[in-house]
C-alpha cells in the first residue's frame, strides 16, 4: 500500500488499508516527491474520517459523476491539443464521435455503444480501417476519464471489452520505375523537387513541407530532421541525386523553408491539387502522397537492402512496421542463395545413383 501509478496514468494513485478496508485516491499529481507528501496528509485526515465516523471513499464505492460524453470530448481535446503530432485527426474522430453519443453520461457507456456504431458504418460501406480509429480515440478518451476520476474503473472495464474489427488491410501501392519517370516529368515546377525529395528520402509530406535549410547539410549530404511523428531525432543520408535537385533552389532571405510560395514566402500548406494534376496527366490510379514513402522503401528493399536499415530510414519505432514490405524480399532471398552456386568446389559436384536403384525411408 502507498502511492503507485496505473497504466496509461500520468498522476499517482494512493491506497491505505484501514481496518482490514482499502481506501483509494488520486493524488491529483505526476510527481513522485509531491505524491508522497500528499500521501501523508491524506493518511492522517483518512484514520482522523475512521475514528469521527466521517464517510471515506473506498474501492468498493462507485465513482457518482454526471458528466456527459461531449464534456469529456472537450476536456480530452484541450489535453491533447499541443501533445498530439495528429491532434488534427484526433478532432475529426472526436467530432465524429460526439455526433453518436454527445449527451449520453458516461457511467451508461458499455462496449454495445462502440460496437453498434462499428456496425453502422460497415454497413454504410466504410473500409474496416475507419471505425477501428474511431474505436481506438474512443478507448483513449475513456482511459483518460478514469485518470481524471470522471468514470468508475468498472465502466473503462466495460468500454475496454470492445474489440477491433479484424480484416483490416495495410496498403501498399508503390510505384514503378517507369510511373516515377511519368509522374516526375508532369509535376509543375514547384512540386518537381519536392516529389523528388519524397522519393528519394521516405520523408513524410508534412517533414518534407516544414523542412528549413539548418536542417539540410549539403556538405555532409546529411538532412537531420528534429521533430518527427514518433518523436525521435532522424538523419536522413542525401544522395547524389537529391544533393543536385537541393543546390538547384534558390533560397530566399526572408524564408529559412527549402519548398516555399513565392508569393507568400511561407511553406506549401499542402500539395494535393498540383499532385492529383500530376497523377491525372501520367495516367496514375490509386496513389496518394504518402505512398511516395512506401515506393522510397519498396525500391530499397528490392535493392537488397535489410529491413533494419530501411526501418531507421523511415524513422519506424518497431520493426513490424517495416515487416509489410518484406515479401518484396522474396526473389532478392532466392537469387541470394544462387550466389552459392558459385562456389569453386561445387560447380562440378554431382550425385548419381546406379541406374534402377533408389533410396528408401527406414523408420524404425
Amino acid at each position: 500500500m502507498g502511492i503507485y501509478k496505473k497504466a496509461n496514468s500520468n498522476n499517482f494513485m494512493m491506497s491505505k488499508t484501514v481496518r482490514g478496508i482499502t481506501y483509494f485516491k488520486s493524488s491529483g499529481t505526476d510527481s513522485k516527491m509531491r505524491a508522497r507528501a500528499i500521501y501523508d496528509e491524506w493518511v492522517i485526515e483518512l484514520k482522523e474520517q475512521i475514528l469521527t465516523g466521517k464517510p471515506a471513499r473506498r474501492k468498493e464505492e462507485p465513482i457518482i459523476n454526471n458528466s456527459t460524453f461531449s464534456e469529456l470530448a472537450d476536456k480530452y481535446l484541450e489535453f491533447t491539443s499541443g501533445r498530439q503530432k495528429s491532434y488534427r485527426n484526433t478532432v475529426n474522430f472526436v467530432k465524429t464521435l460526439i455526433k453518436r453519443f454527445n449527451d449520453k453520461l458516461l457511467d451508461s457507456f458499455t462496449a454495445q455503444d462502440i460496437e453498434l456504431l462499428q456496425t453502422e458504418l460497415l454497413n454504410k460501406a466504410y473500409s474496416v480501417a475507419y471505425p477501428n480509429r474511431l474505436t481506438s480515440v474512443f478507448k483513449r478518451m475513456f482511459a483518460k476519464a478514469a485518470d481524471w476520476d470522471l468514470i468508475s474503473e468498472d465502466v473503462l472495464k466495460r468500454v475496454r471489452k470492445a474489440k477491433q474489427l479484424k480484416g483490416e488491410k495495410t496498403r501498399l501501392r508503390y510505384l514503378t520505375e517507369e510511373e516515377a519517370e511519368r509522374l516526375i516529368f508532369n509535376c509543375e515546377r514547384n512540386l518537381k523537387p519536392i516529389v523528388i525529395t519524397a522519393l528519394n528520402t521516405g520523408m513524410r509530406k508534412s517533414e518534407i513541407l516544414k523542412l528549413t535549410w539548418d536542417r539540410v547539410d549539403l556538405k555532409n549530404h546529411i538532412i537531420l530532421l528534429d521533430k518527427t511523428k514518433n518523436g525521435e531525432r532522424r538523419e536522413i543520408p542525401v544522395n547524389d541525386t537529391l544533393y543536385n535537385i537541393l543546390s538547384g533552389l534558390t533560397r530566399h532571405l526572408k524564408t529559412d523553408f527549402v519548398f516555399y510560395n513565392p508569393q507568400t514566402l511561407k511553406p506549401y500548406y499542402d500539395t494535393k491539387k498540383s499532385f492529383t494534376s500530376a497523377l491525372r496527366k501520367s495516367h496514375i490510379l490509386d496513389f496518394r502522397f504518402h505512398d511516395l514513402r512506401h515506393t522510397f522503401a519498396s525500391w530499397l528493399i528490392m535493392a537488397g537492402i535489410d529491413l533494419t536499415t530501411v526501418k531507421e530510414l523511415l524513422g519506424h519505432k518497431d520493426v513490424k512496421m517495416t515487416l509489410r514490405y518484406s515479401h518484396l524480399a522474396a526473389s532478392h532471398i532466392n537469387n541470394a542463395v544462387k550466389a552459392l552456386d558459385n562456389k569453386d568446389f561445387q560447380k562440378n559436384f554431382t550425385v548419381s545413383l546406379p541406374q534402377g536403384e533408389c533410396f528408401k525411408n527406414n523408420v524404425s
